[in-house]
């Protein structure tokens, strides 16, 4: 694999941190995995990292490649400058602490930090589903709903560093309350444990469904067992793809009057169910959404799947 431009990517999440070894035209070489845990302070976050990555650099040294830089994504908040990490659900320790900074003094290369979310629309614009698209939002659907949205080759940056929470978009005002403390939130209707909700509804109705018969824990089955279910052809977990599906697409309809996307690309774990879902996406945008806004809009499936994020991290990176 040859390439003039090499850069290591890393995904930092609450169980583990995914790197990468990138080159130019998005495609990986090398791939490390390391365990960390949320209740680390910032020097053992920090070690573990810096690690991890010296030991890819020197793997890509055996093979006559030298990265030129760092990307480094996670959940939560920056500043402006995402030089300090304001906040992180799942690294609760980090939050408000120099561990930017001290990462940053520990790797030895240009460091760039970022959102997963931006990493993963970055990614997708550059080297997947996004290419060519000049007003793009990557949904990111897995536990949460979240995102980011790229105009003319920019990760576009409102709140703090993120172009806002999507997932926390109003989508019913009279809906349950959200985690966030609002009400109604995108997030309740169309997230990975909306869709758990919604199957075991589903099955309270249909006990003898084969996604009940699936289901490890009974009447509770997980995004998992739907998508087994779904491929069986289970009419009840289809159902429940379908309302799960129809409510991001009112959610895609409400982000287009605001970002006026020509195309959306769904990704996260949820999007590992199919056709069957996005449809159902499709089919929530074109009933809500604005008829002469919607109707430019392609929803289309992530391409880069489970690396998206080491990918997007080195893309930012990566001479463009």
């Amino acid at each position: 694999m040859a390439s003039d431009s090499w850069a290591i990517g890393v995904d930092l999440g609450g169980q583990s941190a995914k790197l990468a070894l990138v080159d130019g035209d998005g495609r990986v070489l090398l791939r490390e995995r390391v365990p960390v845990d949320a209740g680390w302070s910032a020097g053992q976050m920090v070690e573990a990292l810096a690690g991890a990555i010296a030991g890819l650099v020197q793997e890509a040294a055996e093979r006559s490649i030298r990265p030129t830089g760092v990307g480094v994504v996670m959940p939560g908040y920056m500043d402006a400058t995402r030089s300090r990490l304001l906040f992180a659900a799942n690294l609760p320790k980090l939050g408000g602490t120099d561990f930017l900074a001290e990462l940053r003094a520990a790797i030895g290369l240009p460091v760039s930090f970022d959102a997963d979310s931006n990493a993963a629309a970055l990614g997708e614009y550059r080297f997947g589903a996004g290419r060519g698209a000049r007003r793009l939002i990557v949904a990111v659907v897995g536990t949460g709903v979240g995102g980011g949205v790229i105009v003319d080759g920019r990760i576009l940056r409102i709140r703090e560093h993120i172009a806002g929470s999507l997932g926390h978009v109003i989508v019913d005002p009279r809906g349950p309350r959200c985690a966030c403390g609002a009400r109604g939130c995108l997030e309740v209707f169309a997230s990975g444990r909306a869709l758990e909700r919604l199957a075991a509804q589903a099955v309270a109705k249909h006990p003898d469904s084969p996604m009940a018969r699936r289901a490890a824990e009974p009447g509770r089955p997980t995004a998992l067992e739907v998508g087994q279910a779904l491929a069986e052809g289970d009419e009840a977990a289809a159902e429940a793809v379908r309302v799960c599906g129809w409510w991001l697409g009112v959610g895609v309809a409400s982000w287009s009057v605001i970002y006026l996307p020509d195309r959306v690309v769904i990704g996260g774990g949820i999007a590992s169910l199919g056709p069957a879902y996005l449809e159902a996406v499709r089919a929530g945008l074109a009933e809500v959404g604005q008829p002469k806004t919607v109707a430019g809009i392609t929803v289309e499936p992530a391409a880069l799947g489970q690396e998206a994020g080491v990918i997007g991290a080195a893309a930012m990176v990566l001479p463009s």
